[in-house]
């Protein structure tokens, strides 16, 4: 069952690498948004891989650092479903924020489940509720 709203951010893929002939590709995400209704923003590193139903799965690591200066790291995992011409597609998956901030020590005791839409020139939002 899904919980609160936990986090929700807008965002934007900065950079890419492509790590092999497979088509397994590295992103850097860069996003705007709040935590528990405090500002913040977050940087992400993404590697994708393709499936051969036209799916992406993904895995990655990233930092949020809120306004105040407290910071957590999450790591996430999802796929991609395409919704046309890449990058346009639905993204679906679980993450998991580590911290040691007071203010954002709930975190550790929650998994996340996200939403987001990517558009077609690699703009994004994306939605985390708490997984109960």
């Amino acid at each position: 069952m899904l919980g609160g709203l936990i986090y929700e951010a807008m965002g934007k893929t900065t950079g890419m690498r492509v790590l092999d002939d497979n088509g397994t590709v590295e992103m850097t995400l860069e996003e705007k948004g709040n935590v528990f209704g405090i500002e913040c923003t977050l940087t992400l590193t993404v590697v994708g891989k393709n499936r051969p139903n036209g799916m992406q799965y993904s895995e990655g690591r990233g930092i949020l650092i809120t306004k105040d200066g407290d910071a957590a790291t999450l790591t996430m995992s999802g796929i991609s479903i395409s919704k046309g011409l890449p990058p346009r597609s639905s993204v679906r998956g679980a993450t998991i924020f580590n911290t040691q901030a007071p203010k954002l020590a709930r975190l550790n005791s929650v998994v996340c489940v996200f939403e987001g839409e990517v558009s077609e020139d690699s703009s994004y939002t994306i939605k985390d509720w708490e997984w109960k």
